[in-house]
């Protein structure tokens, strides 16, 4: 009986996680698929300024990852925090604003379907920071 009561606790405690390409852990690590920036060379923005990227055509979903992922890799001080939010092609309006701090991930959209075509705008108040710096998984 001990036996039967011991295998039983042992399969019990046996954890069942199967990890998939599409896993945040299989994200998140270089190479990226985009690296982002906005830069104020001239000093000509004064307040929160919204920009899109990619600047032409769209980026595209993988089967790599079911979310779509940004990490600001600026350093706070000068390339500081911003919003992100996705567009969805054909779409007019992004799905909803995230605030990515410095040195952070976020999800910007979750479970998106392979091969889906979209924008990403970065919202950021250049009165206060030079740039923003990201890279994405998708």
């Amino acid at each position: 009986m001990t036996v039967v009561t011991s295998l039983l606790l042992s399969v019990a405690v046996i954890p069942t996680v199967t990890a998939s390409p599409a896993d945040a852990s299989a994200c998140r690590s270089a190479p990226y698929s985009a690296s982002l920036s906005v830069t104020d060379v001239f000093d000509q923005y004064t307040g929160v300024e919204v920009f899109s990227h990619p600047t032409s055509g769209t980026y595209r979903t993988t089967t790599q990852c079911r979310d779509i992922q940004i990490r600001n890799t600026g350093d706070g001080k000068v390339s500081g925090p911003f919003h992100a939010c996705v567009v969805f092609a054909g779409r007019a309006t992004c799905n909803y604003w995230t605030y990515v701090p410095a040195g952070q991930w976020r999800n910007l959209a979750v479970d998106v379907k392979d091969g889906t075509r979209f924008y990403i705008w970065i919202s950021i108040n250049l009165s206060t920071y030079y740039s923003a710096k990201a890279v994405g998984d998708w």
